[in-house]
Parts: structure tokens; C-alpha cells; sequence
């Protein structure tokens, strides 16, 4: 059993969703926890209301936050929900109406742009934030995006974090290769997608995606790793597989 599963990993890394798949609806992503626990609950539900695990009433519900528990408020994800942690160490949303919550807007820190890079911003910072949250618990399956078990390849898992910043992506490296606009390897910026050519001696087949977290490292789900690992963009392996980057932010 072991040795299939090696072998299942190998071919996993040679082709990483190459293929392109139909995106899922928006809004079914799941919970993701926080970099950090908050150490402060500031904010209290004043009406009961629904916990869910994307910005969206057809996402699927964690479960009824009640009345006078208290919450914190991560940051407002858009004009009508607000991301939040809970005290048993959930991520999810809830309406930003102010009829649930005593939220004011002014109680959580928002990502700070990236003042480094040229063009860096929020979003940015937001997509690095969520990605890293998920070190060693997203595992790496070849053709499969099934959120509720964190089980993803490489292209399904940045179409899953692009997402909950409001960025639509397809499914399969065949297709996000083209999205967005190009860019130079001496220009990256954070946010950009990187791709890779994982087969032989790097021909430009592109089967490998990541995310360009600045200063020469990227985040990827990889089955090397069988999860999320970093490794920089400009020596060892990954630098000579190197194909091309997308800006999509």
C-alpha cells in the first residue's frame, strides 16, 4: 500500500492538475484557521446568527454563533460579511449587519499593504496570510479539490485561496497559466502566480503553480511534501524548473 501511494505521489508531481476542471460555485471553501489565535474576543453577537465557512448564504453553515457570545473580528471581508475567529480556534463569516453584531469597524487590524514591492497591497498580504495559515494541514491529492477534508493539488489549492480574497481562478494549470497579465521574473511582485515545469529538464510544459510570497520564496502544495511547503525561486530545484508568473491581484 505504501509503495502505491509513493507511486501515486510521483506521478501526482510530474503532472499537478495540468488538466482544467469546472470551478466549484463560489462561496464553498471551508474554514481556514488563523496565523495566530486572537488573544482578544472584542466583539459580541448581539443576535444570533450564522456561522459559515465562505462569504456566502449558500456556503455551508458551521453552525448558530447565539446571542452574547463573543467573537473577533478578523477583518471585513466585503460590504456584507465580516471574517471572524471564534474561541474554540474556527475561522469562518457572518453577516456584517450590524443587527447580529456590536462590531463598529475600528476594532481589528486590517493587512497592511506591502510598502516593499511595487504594487503591493492588502490583498496581497491577505492571500500569503491565508496560505500560510494552512502549513501542515492541507495534504496533496493529484485531481482532487474537496475542501472539507483540505484535500487539494497544486492548482486547486491556489484557486482555493485566491478565492476567499474575492479572486475567481480556474481550476487546472492549463488554464490559470493565462490569467491575469504576465510577469517578469525580475518584477514579481507578492500575490503572482509562479509556474513550473516539474517534468525532466524543463521543456515550458508548465504542471506545477504557486504563490510569490516576496524575497524569492513561494508557497505551493507540492506531493514531494504531501502538503504546503516554501522553497525559494532563485536556487536549488525550483529554480530551474522555473517557467513563468501570472499577476491576477
Amino acid at each position: 500500500m505504501q509503495t502505491k501511494m509513493l507511486i501515486h505521489k510521483v506521478i501526482g508531481a510530474s503532472l499537478c492538475a495540468a488538466i482544467g476542471f469546472s470551478a466549484l460555485a463560489v462561496g464553498q471553501t471551508v474554514a481556514v484557521s488563523t496565523v495566530s489565535a486572537a488573544s482578544v474576543y472584542e466583539t459580541k453577537v448581539v443576535s444570533g446568527v450564522n456561522y459559515r465557512t465562505s462569504p456566502s448564504t449558500s456556503a455551508s453553515k458551521i453552525r448558530l454563533i447565539p446571542k452574547g457570545e463573543d467573537i473577533h473580528v478578523i477583518s471585513q471581508a466585503n460590504k456584507y460579511w465580516l471574517q471572524i475567529s471564534t474561541q474554540d480556534g474556527q475561522t469562518g463569516y457572518i453577516s456584517s449587519n450590524s443587527k447580529y453584531t456590536n462590531y463598529s469597524g475600528g476594532n481589528s487590524p486590517q493587512p497592511s499593504g506591502n510598502i516593499d514591492q511595487p504594487g503591493g497591497n492588502a490583498r496581497a498580504d491577505q492571500v500569503i496570510a491565508f496560505a500560510q495559515s494552512y502549513m501542515g494541514r492541507v495534504h496533496y491529492d493529484f485531481g482532487t479539490r474537496n475542501p472539507d477534508k483540505l484535500l487539494f493539488d497544486c492548482s486547486s489549492f491556489t484557486q482555493f485561496i485566491y478565492r476567499q480574497v474575492g479572486v475567481e481562478l480556474a481550476w487546472g494549470t492549463r488554464v490559470q497559466k493565462n490569467q491575469g497579465t504576465f510577469a517578469g521574473k525580475e518584477s514579481l511582485q507578492k500575490g503572482d502566480l509562479v509556474f513550473f515545469d516539474t517534468i525532466g529538464g524543463n521543456d515550458g510544459v508548465i504542471n506545477h503553480v504557486g504563490i510569490y510570497m516576496g524575497d524569492g520564496q513561494f508557497i505551493h502544495n507540492t506531493p514531494s511534501k504531501d502538503g504546503l511547503s516554501i522553497n525559494s525561486l532563485n536556487t536549488g530545484w525550483w529554480a530551474g524548473h522555473y517557467v513563468t508568473a501570472r499577476r491576477v491581484l
